[in-house]
């Protein structure tokens, strides 16, 4: 009786507080989620801090999981609720909460602190299909320290794995990182090592920081590269290797002549459906009219070596 004497004696701001809080700790997750983001956003709007903090520690993730992904909801807004505190156990507790089940909400909010403790969850997120773009904004936000634990997870043992087939979506933002940040010449060492991946977005990226800060007597390696993923190209990584081959045509060219006399030692015609060809083509190192009479022939050598037909066998002598 006393209890529901305080309740209603206590100012509306309170009572709304103990009402919403019931609601948001102690209602059960369902596939709906836009009534617990109201209660977190309405909590907010109550500086009702301990109580959002108190989800993170209370609310048990679904196993359900279409329940889940909808809970994810509930996770993001409550994270950008605590956003109103940039004290550091709201940080810490973001970050645990990342670490357990990382969303786009809560991800944002680790990367409005721009500390550098959250550098190991956010390179960890970057395999994330969900939260790898908001991974990588959050990682920018604090450069210096982000390009130095990228350079330290290329050397093995250090810094997030970026080795092997697992790591294959983080060793691209990774690798992207380093094209929208920038490195310094002491880095192209670590660096020049993805020219090896078979990943075109990896090369492209190594490529591009390649051009800017390696020792000219490189460039012809990171040209090597840029042609040898070259089968490997969408229509938008042609572009970019384009726009990269005619910034430094000499070296181009070289690596030109000598991809097509390969193709030509190997048998190859020309196959506008291949990225080669056309880069080819873009650098002026195909005549066509050359190409057609070559095709032309070998379709005649193919027709005038086949064997001849026995006209003996009918008993006539060959005309």
């Amino acid at each position: 009786m006393a209890s529901w004497l305080w309740i209603y004696s206590s100012p509306p701001g309170e009572r709304s507080i103990l009402s919403l809080e019931e609601f948001l700790l102690g209602g059960k997750a369902r596939t709906i989620a836009v009534p617990r983001c109201r209660a977190a956003r309405a909590l907010g709007g109550l500086a009702a801090r301990e109580t959002l903090l108190s989800y993170f520690a209370k609310v048990d993730l679904p196993a359900d999981p279409v329940v889940l992904f909808a809970e994810d909801a509930v996770r993001s807004a409550v994270a950008h609720e605590l956003l109103r505190w940039r004290e550091d156990d709201v940080f810490y507790a973001l970050l645990k909460a990342a670490r357990q089940r990382a969303t786009v909400g809560l991800v944002e909010s680790l990367g409005e602190f721009c500390r550098s403790d959250a550098i190991p969850v956010l390179f960890e997120i970057l395999e994330d299909d969900l939260c790898r773009d908001a991974a990588f904004v959050a990682l920018c936000k604090i450069p210096e320290d982000s390009r130095h634990y990228a350079i330290l997870s290329l050397r093995e043992g250090a810094g997030a794995g970026l080795v092997g087939a697992a790591c294959s979506r983080r060793r691209r933002a990774t690798a992207a990182l380093f094209r929208k940040l920038g490195i310094s010449r002491g880095d192209w060492q670590d660096v020049a090592q993805l020219l090896e991946d078979e990943d075109p977005t990896v090369i492209i990226c190594a490529a591009t920081v390649g051009f800017q800060v390696a020792p000219p007597e490189e460039f012809q390696g990171i040209v090597n590269a840029l042609f040898r993923v070259a089968p490997k190209l969408n229509w938008l990584q042609e572009d970019e290797v384009v726009h990269l081959l005619d910034q430094h045509k000499s070296l181009a060219y070289c690596e030109a002549n000598q991809v097509l006399a390969n193709l030509r030692e190997r048998g190859e015609r020309v196959n506008w459906l291949s990225a080669t060809w056309r880069i080819l083509e873009h650098l002026g190192r195909l005549d066509l009219g050359r190409e057609s009479t070559m095709l032309h022939k070998s379709s005649c050598f193919e027709v005038h070596t086949s064997k001849p037909p026995n006209s003996f066998a009918h008993g006539k002598p060959a005309s």
